[in-house]
């Protein structure tokens, strides 16, 4: 009789240690119903803010500002991405991972190609940079971001 009192006692103590470390039983709950959950809390405004000076710079419209206003916006972008909690230590690591953010496949790949061009203004030193794709990528980063629920 004193082992049924052991096993029982020694079911009950696995189950308050076992079940809170798996994390109990059934389904799990999202948040906020998405997969991915804000690993950093973001202010919008600031995000807005940051965006409404990197528009201004942009609109003076010579390739420097342009260029400066791609780099600009692809960090910011790249900060949204993060606070969402995808995986990833680069942006277009954390850009493979949030493909299911974007509704619209066109989204998404612009979003791409606007990260395109801002590589090619880091890492080929500008040459032959096209004002009007820096134009163009500039609408790509400013839809991602209304995508993203930022602006």
């Amino acid at each position: 009789m004193l082992s049924v009192y052991v096993l029982i006692f020694a079911i009950i103590l696995a189950s308050i240690i076992v079940i809170p470390v798996f994390g109990g039983f059934g389904k799990k709950k999202k948040s906020n119903g998405s997969k991915y959950n804000n690993a950093v809390s973001l202010d919008r405004r600031q995000i807005q803010s940051k965006w409404s000076e990197i528009e201004a710079t942009a609109n003076l419209g010579g390739p420097a500002q342009i260029k400066a206003s791609v780099m600009d916006a692809d960090k910011l972008v790249e900060q949204v991405l993060s606070s969402k909690g995808l995986p990833g230590n680069t942006f277009a690591d954390m850009l493979k991972a949030g493909q299911k953010l974007f509704s619209n496949y066109s989204d998404y790949d612009n979003l791409w190609y606007a990260h395109k061009v801002r590589n090619s203004v880091a890492h080929d030193n500008g040459i032959d940079f096209n004002v009007s794709n820096g134009k163009k990528a500039m609408e790509y980063f400013k839809k991602a971001l209304k995508i993203l629920g930022v602006l």
